[in-house]
């Protein structure tokens, strides 16, 4: 009789408002904003029970890394695969397992891939193990392992996104409370966003935890211009989660513009010359763009001007840029038993 095999999928975000005000110290301090969606590209996460084992298996197809252990106990935190192994200690499962997760993304997209691996392998074990959660929880406790668990840096907008799927206002109150509010966005204004946005991968790998050290330090620094920085990125990505849902898709172009501006204030390793060349190539064709996740690389959304989609795609593959299918997810995390 062959093995019980559950399979998880979590979208991956891209977030084109107020990224960066989910980390504390600054959504502690002040509180913050995220205006994110949930992508159609997926981290898929595959677990098959061992009932009759204790030993353990975790492979990465991305990065190219099998593990192997006689129990979980035995699993170290060494620098390999150590968010799934984190994930597996926390859920402590009574049986041994084989875990298998892979993305449609490559590492260091911007995507937020890590929090939907996160999202995506709570949702693995929590099917296995007969276990329910919202996806309120299911957000919190996969951005939990990863940010203090593990001590990751970051915030936790990309878990959100990922169990949630579709367009999210997250807001981080003062404290460490957080709230998700799916936005009520007409059908016309969705499909206007899937048929005008752009997701160019621009080549250059983007290194999250160093941004967010490089952010962290300038932070705490006297007359440092993040803090008002992370405050116009708040309010940006509120005023962009009003225009949306007033069918104001040009304004949100406009918006992802002002974002981009405040985000580079942040801390110059935000940005870099490669992707500021494809900033002033692509600027007789857009409305406006930004870079996803903490930046320094990885990929740009772009909304386009009307009819101008297809000659924007030309100008980023001239550049190297490798552009990406573009839709907005609407389920979120998903598990289902492989029979």
């Amino acid at each position: 009789m062959s093995n019980e095999i559950y399979v998880s999928r979590a979208p991956v975000r891209v977030d084109p408002a107020g990224g960066g005000t989910d980390c504390p110290p600054f959504s502690v301090e002040y509180g913050g904003a995220v205006l994110n969606f949930g992508i159609t590209h997926y981290v898929y996460a595959r677990l098959e029970i061992l009932p009759k084992s204790h030993q353990v298996t975790i492979k990465s197809e991305d990065f190219n890394t099998l593990i192997r252990a006689n129990s979980l106990k035995s699993l170290e935190t060494d620098g390999q695969l150590d968010l799934l192994k984190g994930i597996a200690r926390h859920m402590q499962p009574k049986w041994g397992f084989n875990l298998t997760v892979r993305a449609d993304v490559r590492p260091g997209s911007g995507l937020g891939s890590s929090g939907a691996v996160g999202v995506a392998c709570v949702g693995a074990f929590d099917n296995a193990m007969g276990l329910k959660r919202d996806n309120q929880e299911t957000a919190e406790l996969a951005n939990s392992i990863e940010r203090k668990d593990l001590g990751m840096a970051g915030g936790s907008q990309d878990s959100y996104g990922a169990a949630f799927g579709g367009i999210n206002l997250i807001t981080y109150h003062k404290g460490e409370s957080v709230s998700n509010r799916q936005l009520d966005i007409a059908p016309d204004t969705w499909f206007e966003l899937e048929r005008r946005c752009l997701l160019v991968y621009t080549g250059e790998v983007h290194l999250s935890g160093s941004i967010h050290k490089d952010i962290r330090e300038s932070y705490s620094l006297p007359n440092s211009p993040t803090v008002d920085a992370m405050k116009n990125l708040a309010r940006v990505a509120t005023e962009s989660a009003q225009a949306l849902e007033n069918g104001q898709v040009n304004r949100f172009g406009k918006l992802l513009n002002e974002n981009w501006e405040h985000h580079k204030r942040l801390h110059e390793s935000c940005t870099s010359e490669s992707l500021e060349r494809f900033y002033r190539a692509s600027s007789d064709y857009i409305i406006g763009g930004k870079t996803c996740g903490a930046g320094g690389g990885g990929c740009v959304l772009f909304l386009t001007k009307d009819g101008y989609r297809h000659a924007l795609e030309q100008v980023c593959k001239d550049l190297g840029g490798l552009v990406l299918p573009f839709g907005i997810d609407r389920a979120g995390q998903v598990c289902w038993q492989v029979k």
